[in-house]
């Protein structure tokens, strides 16, 4: 059984969104305990950090699965299943049409059962760094008028990803 490392320590990087966790490494099988903590933490910042995890894609869906049933993106669903089907390379270089993800978005919102969570492995770097940027919609949503939040709940929305996986 895998020892729990108490030692996990979270550091918040803004008051709404984002938190790096501390003192843990992901290439080693994780203790319930430690999972527990990890959720707790997304809950609360709604993104969390792993820095320096060099982690091999097994391990990547290892991580991955102790959340819960992972995955598989509607642009692979229905090919050949790989060894990886659960996860989703996404590059981009100097040659590259259109970048995956350039636009605000929420990964795979538009699914029946959209996914509880994404993990994002950077494998490959700037130098002048990564450009992922998170927010908050509900800190969005708390900060609006109490008028423009009645105005709101009475509108739905139906969020079609065909055009992209179609």
């Amino acid at each position: 059984m895998p020892q729990c490392r108490t030692s996990i320590s979270i550091q918040p990087l803004n008051p709404v969104i984002g938190a790096e966790l501390l003192g843990i490494d992901l290439r080693e099988e994780l203790a319930d305990e430690d999972v527990g903590v990890i959720k707790d933490a997304l809950n609360q910042y709604h993104v969390v950090f792993f820095r320096d995890q060099d982690i091999t894609p097994e391990q990547h869906l290892a991580f991955g699965r102790r959340f819960g049933e992972l995955h598989v993106h509607p642009s692979v669903r229905g090919k050949p299943r790989s060894q990886w089907s659960e996860l989703l390379p996404v590059h981009a270089d100097a040659n590259t049409a259109r970048v995956v993800g350039d636009k605000w978005h929420t990964d795979v919102s538009c699914d029946e059962k959209p996914p509880f969570a994404s993990i994002l492995h950077l494998t490959v770097i700037p130098e002048s760094g990564g450009d992922t940027l998170f927010s908050s919609m509900a800190a969005a949503y708390e900060a609006l008028s109490a008028p423009m939040k009645q105005m709101l709940s009475s509108l739905t929305a139906t969020h079609d990803g065909a055009p992209n996986y179609g």
